[in-house]
């Protein structure tokens, strides 16, 4: 099957969104053996949504749009698509009932505007939406499918995964089988990973493919077999093979993040963890918390932007700022000490660097980043020299911060 994604709103258009149900659509639509042709971006506007089912439906046996489901004037998509179709609008009394419900249960009133919401073209199939208000809706055309839903990320990713990957298997004409197996690795880039297991990639049958898909500071290898036999088992096998080539580099698989699997590593060996960040602004406090039950070992982080709290937080002494300068080895091994006996944590990362994009010294070019970390009894320290983008900095950084201490403890 064939895909093509259309995103609508103006408000993409003039960058004032980022659109990133595009990118988690395409990569869902790859997992399931769907082939994604084009990803466009329209106005919220009745002949460009036409113009652009036109063109999807030439080449594509699925169309999967989102944005324009709201209740407000401007969000059009559901009678463009009815038109499109040639349906007409009902009012569902059973979405009525739910999403007045859902408004009384929290004392808001239903208005007529929501009450608009529950027009429902009479072609279309209704999918669920328990985390907002607007359904996502199915349509039919001439053998071929549109799936709309609502541009809120949250409930587009609901209705996708919930309501019509369920649908997916009555639309699907192909009797291919996909397998994905994702290789989740950090602390080495993309080309150096490749030369480490070319051998195994050119061993690979022709019907299983390999992708690299780098990020900062990590890459995810990504075996897909399209067949139509079951080869999970082969899949798996290449898998194991590579995981015995770079070992110390993966941190998981499939889904997992790097910081679901720091928290998977320090609660099975039960120890604790905290932070100090000076350039990172607490973005690494930010990372270990989105997974959820970080607070099994994680205790807290002290922000020390300032000379000050560094000094007076973190016991840093004025000597060794003034010798060595707060983006210093020095510096950070004493927040690192400071931080330790303030917590009482098993394990601690201290972070001090110049972020940018100015600031930087000839002997300390902006992207100049300290990291210090262990336990009381052993320390180890590394400079990172980056860039001059200040967000990827940081970013880049926590990465490594999180890397650093997934080593410590696995002992690499």
């Amino acid at each position: 099957m064939k895909a093509t994604i259309v995103t609508i709103g103006d408000e993409i258009l003039i960058g004032q969104i980022t659109d990133t149900n595009s990118a988690w659509l395409g990569n869902e639509l790859a997992l399931l053996g769907i082939h994604v042709l084009e990803m466009m971006t329209i106005p919220d506007k009745t002949e460009a949504i036409h113009k652009a089912l036109d063109r999807a439906l030439e080449s594509s046996e699925l169309v999967v749009m989102t944005g324009g489901l709201g209740p407000t004037k401007d969000d059009i998509t559901k009678k463009a698509i009815a038109d499109y179709v040639g349906s007409e609008l009902y009012l569902d009394q059973d979405l009525v009932k739910k999403i007045e419900g859902y408004f009384n249960s929290r004392n808001i009133p239903f208005l007529e505007a929501h009450q608009a919401q529950c027009y429902m073209p009479t072609q279309a199939k209704s999918l669920t939406n328990d985390m907002g208000t607007a359904p996502g809706m199915l349509f039919e055309k001439d053998g071929k499918y549109i799936l709309s839903m609502p541009g809120v990320p949250y409930e587009m990713k609901y209705i996708f995964t919930e309501s019509f990957i369920p649908e997916l298997a009555k639309l699907k004409s192909d009797e291919f089988k996909i397998y994905h197996k994702t290789i989740r690795t950090v602390g080495m880039g993309e080309t150096r990973i490749a030369e480490a297991i070319e051998d195994l990639v050119e061993q690979l049958p022709a019907d299983i493919s390999m992708s690299y898909l780098p990020s900062l500071g990590e890459v995810k290898l990504r075996l897909t077999s399209r067949s139509l036999v079951d080869q999970s088992s082969i899949v798996d096998a290449f898998v194991e093979r590579i995981a015995e080539r770079i070992p110390k580099l993966i941190f998981g698989y499939d889904k997992i993040t790097l910081p679901e699997a720091l928290q998977r590593d320090m609660t099975a060996q039960g120890l604790t963890l905290s932070t100090a960040e000076s350039c990172t602004g607490g973005f690494l406090a930010h990372k270990l918390t989105s997974a959820a039950g970080s607070s099994q070992y994680y205790m807290g982080s002290i922000i020390a932007y300032d000379y000050e709290p560094k000094k007076s937080m973190l016991k840093v002494k004025s000597e060794t700022l003034e010798k060595h300068g707060a983006v210093s080895e020095e510096t950070v091994l004493e927040m690192l000490s400071g931080l330790l006996d303030k917590f009482g944590t098993d394990l601690g990362i201290a972070i001090s660097g110049i972020a940018g994009p100015g600031g930087g010294l000839p002997n300390k070019p902006v992207g100049t980043i300290w990291l210090a970390w262990g336990s009381k009894e052993h320390q180890r320290t590394h400079m990172l020299q980056l860039s001059k983008d200040r967000q990827k900095n940081i970013e880049y950084t926590a990465v490594a911060g999180m890397n650093a201490i997934r080593k410590f403890i696995q002992n690499q």
